[in-house]
């Protein structure tokens, strides 16, 4: 069974009058509204309805804003993107696992990305948490980059590395 919510509500005037918490939303039962409360003004801020928005509403053209997104989730592989209406992608992720690296060598690891690059002109970058090694990304196709990684001082195992990828999508 669904839960019934009901929120603080009164007339126009009841409303002006009251000054709400942070945060807090009431209702205008005189013109069937809501407003939000930030704690200092009175009556709060008073949400349109959408007949009142001025028509016809268009956005201006060079206004970006994301269309699509993804939360990571174990489900994902903890890998996250927000795809922009411009075709811009911002995405990356958390790899785990175990990767041996002994002194003086290099490891490889493949990263699959979550949105398909429209070309292999992007920005991808890495962050190592063991201390002593170096990353970089090295080879970048539209679907995947391989990251590679080098122990300088002393042997380690790579557990775990974040990574970040910009650039227009496919």
């Amino acid at each position: 069974m669904s839960k019934q919510i009901q929120i603080r509500r009164g007339s126009a005037a009841e409303n002006d009058a009251f000054t709400g918490a942070v945060g807090e939303i009431t209702m205008d039962t005189t013109n069937n509204t809501l407003r939000v409360h930030d704690g200092t003004t009175a009556g709060g801020i008073k949400l349109a309805k959408q007949n009142e928005i001025p028509a016809p509403y268009t956005m201006p053209s060079n206004y970006d804003f994301v269309v699509e997104y993804q939360e990571p989730t174990a489900a994902n592989n903890y890998t996250w993107y927000r795809k922009y209406k411009s075709g811009w992608v911002e995405q990356g992720g958390t790899w785990t696992g175990n990767i041996v690296c002994a002194e003086g060598m290099e490891v490889y690891q493949t990263v699959n990305l979550p949105v398909n690059m429209l070309n292999t002109k992007y920005y991808a970058s890495s962050s190592v948490i063991e201390l002593h090694m170096l990353s970089m990304g090295i080879t970048k196709n539209i679907n995947q980059i391989l990251f590679r990684f080098g122990a300088y001082k002393i042997s380690r195992t790579l557990s775990e590395f974040t990574w970040y990828v910009c650039g227009k999508s496919a």
